[in-house]
């Protein structure tokens, strides 16, 4: 029963790595962009979580569990709504507005902040400033003049960016991947922690033999995260034959045309981002409760959920779904069958063996799209 006891602890991980998948799936089915981001948006979401709820001696605020979880998957949904309304919105061709008064503000707080305090980089010794810094009537009309030229330089200079196809903004999440690992790292550090949630406490199901030993050890946060992993891969392919759901995919295969039909574009692009963020976040929450809570867990996650997507061909619900569940037990038959130091491996071998055979990936739909 080593096997069995192996396949369930890989479909507890192959769950966590579906609903990353998902998630890539969810945001690029809807708005065409491959958010490879969506593992360090859902670590930061995890770290508030924990935050909410750990005890005030290990720093945190003490606040009941699922309250913490509900607050933290509402940050996730707004994190991914700002993304897409701040960052992805003047690249797709509608308007960069938001992105030039956002760059304004920031540039005119920072420029008075810098003004008023004492002493300067050294690298900027050469820079007239009075000791104790300068005047508030100084400073505040040059911040402001800072961020107006910065916020007609983003007016300008980003407009031309509006109608190129998705892999600037590839880059882009790519790019987003690194700021938000080395914000999360400064802002939470690089310490392991633990997140205890209440199925902790809970007695795992063990199942006999005749004779009185153990055939199988169930856990509860292996039956939550099997169950959530399912739970939400209905509800998400539920969702997207609703008629919100149709008017996702309308935007991500023909904007202007969907447009033209009446489809608000950006109001759909806003609720893509803020469900796969959440799901993103749902995800590393279960990853961490089960393990530690660690930065670095985001880097292994994501590349298993864009493995995934990619077995999925980035719009299958259910081959991405089944993707990560494959993933998920065959890193854990080949380590505690084989070694745990081929594990690493056996996504690579799956992805190839799987495109080899089935080009299109793990689904009957038979739109290209170019990553």
């Amino acid at each position: 029963m080593q096997v069995l006891q192996q396949i369930i602890a890989g479909l507890e991980d192959g769950s966590v790595f579906s609903l990353i998948g998902l998630a890539i799936v969810v945001i690029m089915k809807s708005t065409d962009v491959p958010n490879f981001a969506i593992a360090q948006m859902g670590i930061m979401c995890a770290f508030m979580g924990w935050f909410l709820s750990a005890d005030p001696a290990d720093g945190g605020v003490g606040w009941p569990f699922w309250l913490a979880i509900i607050i933290a998957l509402l940050f996730a949904g707004v994190f991914g709504a700002a993304t897409q309304f701040l960052l992805i919105r003047p690249l797709v061709g509608l308007s960069n507005r938001p992105l030039a008064y956002a760059a304004g503000a920031v540039m005119c707080y920072l420029s008075i902040d810098f003004l008023r305090r004492e002493g300067l980089p050294t690298f900027l010794d050469w820079f007239p400033t009075p000791d104790g810094g300068w005047s508030w009537g100084a400073a505040v009309p040059l911040g402001i003049l800072a961020g107006v030229l910065t916020l007609l330089a983003a007016r300008a200079w980003v407009k031309p960016l509006a109608k190129v196809d998705h892999f600037p903004l590839l880059l882009l999440t790519i790019g987003m991947t690194w700021g938000l690992l080395s914000g999360n790292q400064l802002l939470w550090g690089v310490h392991a922690r633990a997140f205890d949630a209440p199925w902790d406490d809970k007695t795992p199901l063990k199942l006999t033999n005749p004779d009185g030993s153990v055939r199988l050890i169930i856990g509860a946060d292996e039956v939550v995260a099997i169950g959530t992993g399912l739970a939400i891969a209905v509800a998400v392919g539920v969702f997207f034959r609703s008629k919100w759901g149709v008017r996702m995919r309308a935007i991500a295969e023909d904007g202007t045309t969907a447009r033209l039909l009446g489809i608000n574009s950006g109001r759909i692009s806003l609720m893509a981002w803020a469900m796969g963020v959440a799901i993103g976040a749902i995800a590393l929450i279960l990853r961490t409760t089960s393990a530690v809570l660690d930065v670095s867990t985001a880097n292994v996650i994501i590349l298993k959920g864009f493995i995934a997507a990619v077995l999925g061909g980035f719009t299958s619900l259910l081959g991405t779904f089944a993707g990560g569940m494959v993933i998920g037990v065959g890193e854990s038959l080949v380590g505690g069958q084989i070694s745990t130091s081929v594990q690493a491996a056996v996504a690579l071998l799956v992805v190839v063996l799987v495109l080899l055979v089935v080009p299109g990936g793990l689904t009957r739909e038979r739109s290209a799209r170019e990553v």
